[in-house]
Order: structure tokens, then C-alpha cells, then sequence
């Protein structure tokens, strides 16, 4: 009897109260999302001529209670620069032509201005007609005010790298000429003619001239990293690049008995800079070798590792090792601290290297320890 009391004749008395509680639940949900996103509700009925705004949005545009919207003071609620924008797209909405979904700039009641993202569409009837307009209002400031304050530093960024590269530019160019008048001038003059103390003087002036010049080409280096950074990247053989730069260093590498090993198996073809990737390889190849250690020949191996889809170049050595004291960073500056028999152009090099790698979106970082030896790894 109980079974049958909720079927049959009688059974559509329950289903208001049903229908009354799914409402109520649906009512609930909409709130919660409509506060969590800040989202608020509108719609325009052509038919009844009846603007209408839910809570959330009369809370989003500070409106009083007893306010009363109208189609005719909508366009108060957005900054006078979209006018246009709401004109044309309310007339294009009211014929049925399209659908509004964008980003604008609005005012509340209280003349606040604030970011909203605005989602509209035509209200159609079954004659297809279009018989009002329907949307929501999301509260976007906090996000596009971050936005903006982002793309203003972008622009600040862009603006002082444009400045300092030209400044750069401007240096290595001059100066080199400079720089190329001083060697001139020291390889004319006749040494053996010259008295002692003006001979002494003049191997510091050759030297104080080679110095500068060389200070000069390595900034003319660094500066002509991001023009080369925009060249095409080339599918390239890392065993045959690994082996170009053997070949240039060999002296090197036959006077200090180096061992060199190399394993490309796993991502054998790369498509990068040739010019970028030969310098990589030489400078750590070369920094391992001039950092070796005192109590063992020089070893270096290179190889490559994917890790889900993610390329590494790896070039590690036993050389001597860093203290790098948790700034890894400090091994890439330009300075160099290292000692008279080291290769004073090794922190330049890192320094460039790491350049080179930045300008094409990668990333260069470093392990090391002193006594054992010293780990590049190259995120391509």
C-alpha cells in the first residue's frame, strides 16, 4: 500500500514539491558560481520593453536597491571609449546577426571604472524572431589590471634592452676603430731603437692596446647575439657538431691528453643555430679542459637526455670544479676571478654561452663541486 501511495491518480501531487526543490537547488548552485566568478546576469525584453539585472550584477555595478534599469541608461555603464563598440554591437544583436563575446571597460553606478568580460546573444522565439537580448557581466579587473601593469613592464623591458643594444652597438662599433688605430700604431713603431725604460713602457702600452681589443670583440659578441637569435634554426647533427669543435680545439686537446666522449643516441638531430651550438660546445669543452685538475687528466662527456618531450644537452667534465656556494649564476658573470695560469676568457665565454641560450628560449644551468668536476645542462 505504501508502494502504490506514490504511484497512479495521486502520484502528481509529489511532483511539484520535486520539481520546487530542483529548482531551488539549481537557484543555489547559480549563486555560488555567480560569486565565486563574479559574474552577474542581464537581459533586455523587446517584447515587454523590460531591462533586467540579477543580484550579482546590480552588486557588480553598485546600483542601489530600489534601481531600476532601463535600456535608454544602459550605455552610462560603460566608459565613454566603448560607445561605440556597445551601439554596434546591441544594433547587430538586435537583428540576430551575431553573438558578443569580449573584453570592455565599464563604470558602476558610482562612477568606478573596472575590466569586464561581456558574453551576449539574441533571445529568439519560436518564429524566429528576435524578441530580446540575453547575457552575463564577469568582474575581470584584478586580472586584466595585472595584465596591463604586465604588459607595461614588457614594454619598460623592451625599451631599456632596445636602448642598451643600441648603446652597445654604438660602443663596440666606435671603439673597435679606435682600438684598431692603437695596434696599428704599436706594430709601426721600431722597438729596438727605443731606450729601456720607453721599451718596458711601450710592452704595457701593446698589451693594455690587445687587452682593450679583445674586451671590444667580445662585446661586439654579446651584441650581435640577438640579431643572430632570429636567423632560422637548421636541422643539425649533434655528433658532427660535437666533432667540429673536437677539430678546432685539438691542439688543446692533444697537449692536455683529454679525453673526450660523446653520446647522441637518444635525440641525435637537433634543430637549432649552428653558429650558437659550435660556440656552446667549445667554450665547455675548452672550460674543462683550462679548469682541469691538478690530479688527473682532463675528461669530458657530452650527451643528450628527453624527459617527457623535453630536450637536454648535458656537457660535464673532472675538472677542478666551482664553489659556486648555492649562486649558480655567479659562474655565467662577466667578471672573472680565477687565477693567472687560467684562461682569463672563460667567464666571458660562459657569459655568452648562457646569452645564446636564453635568446633562443632555453635554459643553461650548472652543478659543481670543487675536487670533482663540473655539470652544464642545457634545457634546448
Amino acid at each position: 500500500m505504501s508502494k502504490s501511495s506514490n504511484t497512479g491518480f495521486f502520484s502528481f501531487l509529489s511532483r511539484p514539491e520535486v520539481e520546487a526543490s530542483k529548482e531551488k537547488q539549481d537557484s543555489f548552485y547559480y549563486e555560488q558560481v555567480a560569486k565565486v566568478t563574479e559574474a552577474g546576469g542581464w537581459s533586455i525584453n523587446f517584447t515587454e520593453k523590460k531591462t533586467w539585472f540579477d543580484k550579482q550584477l546590480q552588486d557588480i555595478l553598485e546600483t542601489p536597491d530600489n534601481y531600476n534599469p532601463s535600456l535608454k541608461h544602459g550605455l552610462h555603464f560603460f566608459d565613454m571609449e566603448y560607445h561605440d563598440l556597445i551601439i554596434k554591437t546591441f544594433q547587430e544583436l538586435a537583428e540576430g546577426q551575431s553573438e558578443f563575446d569580449g573584453v570592455v571597460k565599464m563604470v558602476t553606478y558610482s562612477n568606478k571604472a573596472f575590466w569586464a568580460h561581456g558574453i551576449a546573444k539574441p533571445i529568439v522565439n519560436s518564429r524566429g524572431r528576435v524578441i530580446g537580448i540575453k547575457g552575463i557581466l564577469i568582474n575581470i579587473n584584478e586580472k586584466k589590471e595585472r595584465e596591463l601593469m604586465l604588459q607595461k613592464a614588457i614594454e619598460v623591458v623592451e625599451a631599456n634592452n632596445s636602448r642598451l643594444f643600441t648603446f652597445a652597438n654604438y660602443v663596440s662599433h666606435n671603439i673597435k676603430s679606435h682600438v684598431n688605430n692603437l695596434e696599428l700604431t704599436s706594430q709601426l713603431v721600431d722597438t729596438t731603437k727605443l731606450p729601456a725604460d720607453q721599451k718596458e713602457l711601450f710592452v704595457n702600452y701593446k698589451e693594455i692596446a690587445n687587452s682593450l681589443n679583445k674586451t671590444v670583440s667580445r662585446l661586439k659578441e654579446v651584441v650581435s647575439i640577438q640579431n643572430k637569435a632570429s636567423d632560422p634554426l637548421v636541422a643539425i647533427s649533434l655528433e658532427e657538431a660535437f666533432e667540429k669543435s673536437k677539430e678546432e680545439l685539438r691542439s688543446l686537446i692533444e697537449m692536455e691528453e683529454a679525453y673526450l666522449y660523446s653520446d647522441f643516441s637518444e635525440t641525435p638531430v637537433i634543430k637549432y643555430n649552428p653558429e650558437f651550438l659550435h660556440n656552446i660546445f667549445c667554450t665547455l669543452i675548452k672550460n674543462g679542459i683550462v679548469n682541469k685538475s691538478p690530479d688527473r687528466k682532463p675528461e669530458i662527456k657530452a650527451y643528450c637526455l628527453e624527459n617527457k618531450k623535453k630536450l637536454s644537452l648535458i656537457v660535464e667534465d673532472n675538472g677542478r670544479g666551482y664553489d659556486l656556494q648555492g649562486n649558480t649564476d655567479k659562474i655565467f658573470q662577466m667578471s672573472s676571478n680565477e687565477t693567472s695560469n687560467s684562461d682569463t676568457s672563460q667567464n666571458v665565454g660562459l657569459f655568452i654561452v648562457k646569452n645564446e641560450v636564453e635568446a633562443l628560449g632555453g635554459k643553461i644551468d650548472v652543478t659543481s663541486k670543487l675536487g670533482y668536476g663540473t655539470k652544464f645542462i642545457i634545457m634546448l
